[in-house]
């Protein structure tokens, strides 16, 4: 009988771990800050997220960087000025350098999952 406790106790603690690792891979956050440089002409494109991302774009430069996106948002974020967003599921961002100088912008996302930016996944 002892033994029969025992073993119950042993698959109690077993199903409570299981369910403690299920539960912190649910809330893990990817957080990444990176500082890029956009030459005149080119663009950085966020590709479809798979998850809600929250977006904070900050323009380091005197120029204005124009937003390319399907979604009703503002179209450019002005020299030296910040953009906070929630870009939603299955949406993409492009952002547009038309100006004859290179841009620099920080970029802050956070969310569930990676997302892809120019073909790569930055995690």
């Amino acid at each position: 009988m002892l033994v029969s406790l025992f073993l119950e106790y042993e698959k109690i603690d077993n199903i409570l771990s299981l369910a403690l690792v299920v539960s912190c891979i649910r809330t893990h956050r990817v957080d990444v800050w990176k500082t890029i440089a956009i030459a005149p002409g080119d663009s950085i494109v966020v590709q479809k997220v798979k998850a809600p991302v929250t977006l904070e774009i900050k323009n380091l430069s005197d120029k204005e960087v124009e937003l390319v996106s399907e979604l009703n948002m503002q179209k450019s974020i002005a020299a030296n000025s910040k953009l906070n967003y929630r870009l939603p599921k299955k949406s993409r961002l492009i952002l547009e350098n038309q100006n004859p100088d290179p841009v620099s912008i920080h970029l802050h996302y956070s969310s569930s999952r990676p997302i892809i930016i120019n073909n790569k996944e930055l995690k």
